[in-house]
């Protein structure tokens, strides 16, 4: 039977999900209420949040401060991304296929990421780790699906040449995200347009700290494309070869720091030095302020957003619309 009620109601579900998929189009933006069905876990890495911080920062008047939220990605860091693209990239050329292994060493973030990934790609994974990592952290990249190996030495060199023996053993591929492009190219497409689109274009900095330099390159360079006055920043230890390059005042200087390849110094437009105890007193004020827990890097970016805030305070004085800042928060531990 035929009711006009339903009928009605039907109508304007779809006339609701129409104007939906029409604000899709204009901005760009991923819907979760268009789209909400992913085909596979790995469609959860990348289109993190932007989280406006409502207290921290917030002396400084017509300065918005947003978190983009990394720390929500599947296994709660950036790296998901890196190591995604990598894995795209490596398969595309036939650097790892059937058949073959994946090799790492250390026991950050990255081997996390490629420890999982791998994990669902049906690659063994195998990880040698430094003779001091922590048995919790041996038991997460177990959990993940590596092959854990806990060596006697700790100078990353050295471990890297275990690597290399390892790799050549077992038929294994190496990631390297320091020096492969697809790093901060996958940045470039997808972190970069992400907060572009989330801010509607009105982005005025982007900070964070660098790791192999790879996510701020492609951020800061697809961000610099939209448009060349977004400044880009670095946060870090003092002792940072990253920031030291930004503080080196000859080239001589500069020539002897050595920096990962997928870097790109010249996209950055200053750099602030932060202490790990401001740092982890930023990461509390971050849980006590504003209810979100992420890792000390975080409280690190976060430290030199605010100094970069406080250079700059005086010349917005008479903007009308507010100065965004975008602090990468890279991952929860």
């Amino acid at each position: 039977m035929f009711d006009p009620i339903s009928k009605g109601i039907d109508d304007f579900g779809n006339s609701l999900l129409q104007a939906l998929n029409n604000v899709q189009g204009l901005f760009g933006k991923e819907l979760s209420v268009v789209n909400p069905i992913k085909d596979n876990i790995l469609q959860l890495i990348g289109n993190t949040p932007l989280i406006r911080l409502n207290r921290i920062g917030s002396e400084y008047s017509g300065i918005h401060f947003y978190l983009k939220a990394e720390f929500l990605n599947p296994t709660g860091s950036a790296k998901d991304r890196t190591a995604l693209a990598m894995f795209i990239d490596a398969e595309r050329r036939g650097k790892v296929r059937k058949g073959m292994s994946v090799v790492l060493y250390g026991a950050g973030s990255s081997s996390i990421s490629f420890s999982w990934i791998g994990k669902i790609r049906q690659y063994p994974v195998y990880c040698l780790v430094p003779l001091s990592t922590p048995p919790e952290r041996i038991q997460l990249l177990r959990s993940y699906g590596a092959e854990v190996t806990v060596t006697s030495v700790s100078d990353t060199s050295v471990l890297f040449d275990l690597a290399i023996a390892k790799a050549q053993k077992v038929n294994g591929w190496i990631p390297d995200e320091a020096a492969n492009p697809a790093n901060p190219n996958f940045h470039f497409k997808t972190t970069g347009p992400e907060i572009w689109r989330d801010l509607q274009g009105k982005v005025g900095a982007v900070v964070s700290a660098p790791g192999t330099g790879g996510a701020i390159t492609g951020i800061g360079r697809y961000l610099k494309s939209q448009n060349s006055k977004v400044k880009v920043i670095l946060a870090g230890k003092q002792s940072s070869p990253f920031l030291r390059y930004v503080k080196a005042k000859t080239k001589k200087e500069q020539d002897e720091i050595s920096l990962p390849s997928v870097y790109d110094s010249r996209l950055i437009d200053g750099a602030f030095p932060v202490s790990p105890e401001e740092a982890l007193h930023l990461q509390a004020d971050l849980y006590d302020k504003e209810g979100i827990f992420a890792g000390l890097t975080t409280g690190t970016v976060i430290t030199g957003a605010l100094r970069f805030s406080e250079t700059i305070k005086d010349t917005l004085a008479n903007e009308r619309d507010p100065f965004n800042i975008v602090i990468l928060s890279p991952d929860r531990d």
